[in-house]
């Protein structure tokens, strides 16, 4: 295993698509480089970078995809980067028990594509899953667009392998459920690089379903759709898909049927047997009629799935150092989603040139809501300012209404500011006491989640 420090290289591997860094002169940019790359093809070689970065007394950042929008692999002191891409391909497929073993490095669409040739599905579906690793939407708690059905990825994660900072192997035992006292493998989902390197992944699978059905359903306000999706979980009638657009989104997909509307839009999907979905989707459509819901037929919903991995918004929203453009994801109970639509719409009127907003996964007592904005300035400086002073806003509010400021994009760099706060002080404090034991030399991506080791704070 090679150690890579070419200059090119390195510049490579200090971004994911955190909208910030995108605005980084040259000057940031070489800030933030790393002593040097490594591009290990076996666990034995992970132990290896562990034990010389260890020697050397460098950080170590896990880099995978790179599909985040947070800064997480951002390097922020002198460190080794361990870029995993090498360590991909299906491990074992066993359809007996309904699971697939994959690398940490293979990316969420390759094990997508392996299963649906043999009749399975992964049933987790981020718009980043053609991008990201499978490690790295472990390590960052991610949520795919059937979650209603599947769950998120920490309802499909079955087992582990990860290499912890002093180059021991922690795996747990590959079965459904244990009542074995806490369970340890969840230290590691959503741990963002800061215990230790994810490296293999046992993962549930379904069978791809019979059939499935879209249906785009317009609606007179947000609370008379979300409160739809909330009578669905009491009618015990949850499609896999519940997505509730504002009526600024809305026109992306109203468009592609050539329909007028300034009104909110939800979509549904529903997956399963065939002689299931079809009174599944007649009973939604009744109840969406209770409340203003109007349903527009399947044209809309299939258009969405057709262009659901499409993110062109982001890419063009940030092409220049005047234009910022991001997506804010967040999550409370029922009650609290209409107050935080209106309140964040409210306080961003005047500060952004268009704010975009979706609730996309839906609970028994709650969902998400991801606010898009995008803005402009008069320079890098003064848009990265606008951007920062947009994030405030919003975090605030959706804290003051008493949600949480993040889904499932996870902390990174960009929601530091807010961590503690998030997690309160007894919940931080465990924290520290845990990366404290894992990780005494606080080697492992220092910084994120607040976590440092005590001796550099």
């Amino acid at each position: 295993m090679d150690l890579i420090t070419d200059k090119a290289e390195k510049r490579k591997h200090i971004k994911d698509w955190w909208p910030a860094s995108m605005k980084w002169t040259e000057e940031q940019i070489d800030n933030h480089l790393p002593a040097g790359i490594v591009f290990p093809k076996s666990v034995d070689e992970i132990k290896q970078a562990v034990k010389y970065a260890s020697e050397h007394k460098l950080a170590i950042v896990t880099y995978g995809g790179a599909s985040g929008v947070l800064g997480g692999i951002v390097p922020e002191q002198p460190s080794l980067t361990v870029d995993m891409q090498e360590l991909k391909g299906i491990i074992n497929f066993d359809e007996n028990n309904h699971l697939v073993t994959a690398y940490a490095g293979t990316l969420g669409g390759e094990i997508e594509k392996y299963l649906n040739k043999k009749g399975y599905t992964l049933g987790h579906y981020p718009q980043s899953l053609y991008l990201a690793s499978i490690g790295g939407l472990v390590a960052t708690k991610s949520a795919g667009t059937f979650s209603s059905k599947y769950g998120n990825i920490e309802n499909i994660v079955q087992s582990l392998e990860v290499v912890l900072p002093n180059g021991e192997i922690f795996v747990n035992r590959n079965i459904p459920r244990s009542a074995t006292g806490p369970y340890i493998p969840n230290l590691f989902v959503g741990s963002e690089g800061t215990l230790g390197i994810i490296t293999k992944v046992t993962l549930k699978i379904w069978k791809i379903p019979e059939t499935k059905e879209f249906r785009g359903i317009e609606f007179d306000s947000i609370e008379d759709a979300i409160f739809t999706a909330r009578e669905f979980y009491r009618r015990d009638i949850v499609p896999a898909v519940v997505r509730i657009y504002n009526p600024a989104e809305a026109q992306n997909l109203y468009s592609t049927i050539n329909y007028q509307s300034n009104k909110v839009l939800m979509i549904i999907g529903l997956v399963g047997a065939k002689t299931v979905v079809p009174e599944v989707l007649k009973q939604v459509l009744i109840t969406a009629k209770k409340r203003t819901g109007h349903d527009l037929g399947a044209s809309i919903g299939n258009n969405w799935e057709r262009d659901r991995y499409n993110a062109a918004w982001l890419k063009e929203g940030n092409d220049s150092n005047t234009k910022i453009a991001d997506a804010i994801e967040v999550s409370g109970n029922w009650t609290m989603l209409p107050k935080m639509f209106h309140l964040v719409s409210e306080r961003l009127e005047n500060k952004v040139d268009k704010l975009w907003a979706h609730c996309s996964h839906c609970y028994p007592s709650g969902a998400n809501i991801y606010f898009i904005i995008f803005a402009t300035g008069k320079d890098a400086a003064d848009t990265l300012a606008k951007y920062n002073e947009i994030w405030k806003i919003v975090m605030d509010s959706v804290h003051e209404v008493g949600g949480s400021g993040a889904h499932h994009h996870g902390i990174g760099r960009q929601r530091l500011p807010w961590f503690n706060e998030e997690v309160g002080p007894v919940s931080f404090d465990l924290l520290k006491k845990i990366k404290s034991s894992f990780d005494p030399k606080g080697m492992f991506n220092p910084g994120i989640l607040n976590l440092k080791n005590d001796e550099k704070e």
